[in-house]
């Protein structure tokens, strides 16, 4: 009698295990392999990423955009990019003895993930997208950086369009029934007063046309702040209007 109900009892979980077997295998692979086609990626991924690189692969599934290409002779490095998640996007899950976040050009902060020796995992935020590094041989601090300026180099045209375009929208919904542009502060440029301070082109050219979006609290009230009290006053003004942050 057990050795009959043992039987039925493996007998259901066998079908269950081939049950579940067939399932997985019906279930449609997300990601497709474009090998060295950047425009099947992006056409998949929703968005391009042209790095400037050689002997790459390319995979993509919606929204993510995978790019594959040796560091040097014996490394290779895996970078992501999405434009909607915010997080780790390199896929490794792995624990290591180091998590931490530093900072590097123009103090982006990168969350890194490794031992004492090397960095195996990099995330970072910028407002072209989310972004990973993984490298299964290891990476360092200036591979990061190299990583960090292909990046740079790929993203700006695109983002300075966008930018332009966006601050010429704002200017639009701000054009009286005369034509004139009437912005919030100031015809004149950024002042660099604000910039020492540390206020962001992009916060006050946005901010300057209704736009705070883009700044923080702290930058908004100094902003505020700066245009309440008399920017004629500023030190930095040279009596003609006032000087241009650069």
């Amino acid at each position: 009698m057990k050795k009959n109900f043992f039987v039925i009892i493996l007998g259901i979980l066998l079908i269950f295990i081939i049950n579940f077997n067939h399932r997985l295998s019906a279930m449609p692979n997300p990601w497709i392999n474009c090998d060295d086609d950047i425009s099947c990626g992006a056409k998949k991924a929703g968005f391009n990423l042209p790095l400037n690189v050689k002997n790459y692969s390319v995979r993509a599934m919606n929204g993510l955009l995978e790019i594959n290409f040796p560091i040097d002779k014996k490394r290779e490095v895996c970078l992501r990019k999405s434009q909607t998640y915010d997080g780790d996007l390199s896929g490794v899950y792995e624990n290591y003895p180091i998590n931490k976040t530093i900072t590097i050009k123009n103090n982006i902060p990168f969350n890194i993930r490794g031992d004492k020796k090397k960095i195996y995992v990099a995330n970072f935020a910028a407002e072209t997208g989310y972004y990973s590094f993984y490298s299964k041989q290891g990476m360092t601090i200036k591979d990061i950086n190299y990583f960090y300026n292909l990046l740079e180099e790929a993203e700006a045209p695109r983002y300075a369009m966008e930018e332009a375009k966006t601050i010429e929208q704002l200017q639009e919904s701000r054009r009286d029934k005369d034509g004139i542009v009437e912005p919030v502060y100031t015809q004149d440029c950024f002042p660099r007063t604000l910039q020492k301070k540390g206020v962001t082109t992009n916060c006050f050219e946005r901010a300057n046309y209704g736009d705070n979006s883009f700044c923080s609290a702290s930058e908004e009230k100094m902003i505020k702040e700066y245009y309440k009290k008399g920017y004629k006053k500023d030190p930095l003004n040279n009596g003609e209007g006032q000087f241009c942050a650069k």
